[in-house]
C-alpha cells in the first residue's frame, strides 16, 4: 500500500474498518522501525512503579498478566496481537510456557521468528501470521490467552473475544489489557478526543470500558476483574521521553519520508495522552476465565491442578 492510498483509509473510521488488515499492516510497517528504537521489542504502554525503567515497567505488566492468568511451564498460551515477540518471549521465559504469537502483520512475523530464533526459549515460541477476526487453530487447542493492546485493532471486538474463548480449554484465563473510549461519551466527544488517537494509530474505533466485561461475558467468559492502568501504578511516566532502545532518534527513518504520514504519526501519542489527561480515553485490564475445569493436556501434564 502506498502512502496515498494508506492516507485516504486511514482518515475516516469505515476506511480503516472495511480495511483494517490492509491498514494495520501498513501502519506497523511503517512504525515498527521507531517503535524498536523507543520501546525496544516490547510495543505497549504501562503503569510505572517509582523509578521503574521502561523495560523495568513492561516486565511488571507482562508477569502480571501471567500471574493473573495462572500460567505455568506445563501451559500452552496464545498471544493475540504479539507484535514483534517481546511479550511472548518475556511471558514464556517467566512461566516456562510454550507460547504461539500471532499477528495480521506478516512483516512483523518475519521480524519476530528472526529474533527469537534458536536457543531452549526459542524453542517454546512459535509466530504465525493470522488474524484475530479468523483464528486458525482447533477448539480447546490452548491453556490460556493473552492480549497487549492490540484487541483494539479488532473491527468487531465481541467476534474477537468470541475467537478468543473458541481456541482457549474449559478452566483457561484470558487475560489482556487494551484501550478504550468512556462510558456516555457524546459523538463530539468521541471525535473530538478518541477519533484523532483512532486515526493516528490505525484503530478501526475503541469500545467504552464500561462494556468491555458484557462483551466478554456474551463471548462466554466468566469475568473475575476489570481495572483501569492507573489502579496498578503511575501512568504518566508514558508520556514522558524514554532513551531511544538503539540509542538513535526516533525520526528520520526512510519508512516517515512522506511529511503528511509522518505528521499524522507524530500526532498519535500526544492524542492519546490528551485523551487520557481528559478522562475521554482509558486504558484497561481484565482478567477472565473460560467456564469449566482444566482438563485435557494440561492435567495429563500436572495430575491434579484442574
Amino acid at each position: 500500500m502506498q502512502n496515498a492510498e494508506y492516507l485516504r483509509l486511514v482518515r475516516t473510521p469505515g476506511g480503516r474498518e472495511d480495511h483494517y488488515a490492509r491498514v494495520i499492516d501498513r501502519y506497523y510497517e511503517l512504525v515498527t522501525p521507531v517503535c524498536r528504537d523507543v520501546w525496544s521489542d516490547s510495543f505497549h504502554l504501562t503503569w510505572f512503579a517509582e523509578d521503574q525503567s521502561l523495560h523495568e515497567a513492561q516486565l511488571t505488566l507482562q508477569h502480571w498478566l501471567a500471574d493473573a492468568g495462572g500460567f505455568t511451564a506445563d501451559d500452552r498460551l496464545l498471544d493475540v496481537g504479539c507484535g514483534i515477540g517481546g511479550p511472548a518471549a518475556a511471558i514464556a521465559r517467566y512461566t516456562g510456557a510454550e507460547v504461539t504469537g500471532v499477528n495480521i502483520c506478516g512483516h512483523q512475523v518475519r521480524l519476530a521468528r528472526s529474533l527469537h530464533r534458536g536457543g531452549e526459549l526459542g524453542r517454546r515460541l512459535t509466530f504465525v501470521e493470522a488474524d484475530a477476526m479468523a483464528l486458525p487453530f482447533g477448539a480447546a487447542e490452548f491453556d490460556g490467552v493473552f492480549s497487549i493492546e492490540a484487541l483494539c485493532y479488532a473491527p468487531d471486538k465481541h467476534h474477537a473475544y468470541a475467537q478468543i474463548a473458541k481456541v482457549l480449554r474449559p478452566g483457561g484465563g484470558f487475560v489482556g489489557v487494551d484501550w478504550f473510549c468512556a462510558d456516555g461519551l457524546s459523538d463530539a466527544d468521541y471525535a473530538r478526543w478518541v477519533e484523532p488517537m483512532c486515526e493516528g494509530f490505525a484503530i478501526p474505533h475503541v469500545i467504552p470500558f464500561g462494556a468491555l466485561k458484557g462483551h466478554l461475558e456474551a463471548a462466554g467468559f466468566e469475568v473475575e476483574s476489570v481495572s483501569r492502568y492507573e489502579d496498578h501504578g503511575d501512568i504518566g511516566p508514558n508520556w514522558q521521553p524514554h532513551e531511544p532502545a538503539s540509542g538513535q532518534a526516533g525520526g528520520g527513518h526512510p519508512a516517515l519520508a512522506s511529511e503528511s504520514v509522518e505528521t499524522l504519526l507524530a500526532g498519535s501519542m500526544p492524542a492519546l495522552r490528551d485523551g487520557i489527561e481528559q478522562g475521554k480515553i482509558v486504558m484497561g485490564c481484565w482478567v477472565a476465565r473460560k467456564p469449566g475445569a482444566r482438563t485435557g493436556r494440561h492435567c495429563a501434564r500436572t495430575g491434579a491442578r484442574a
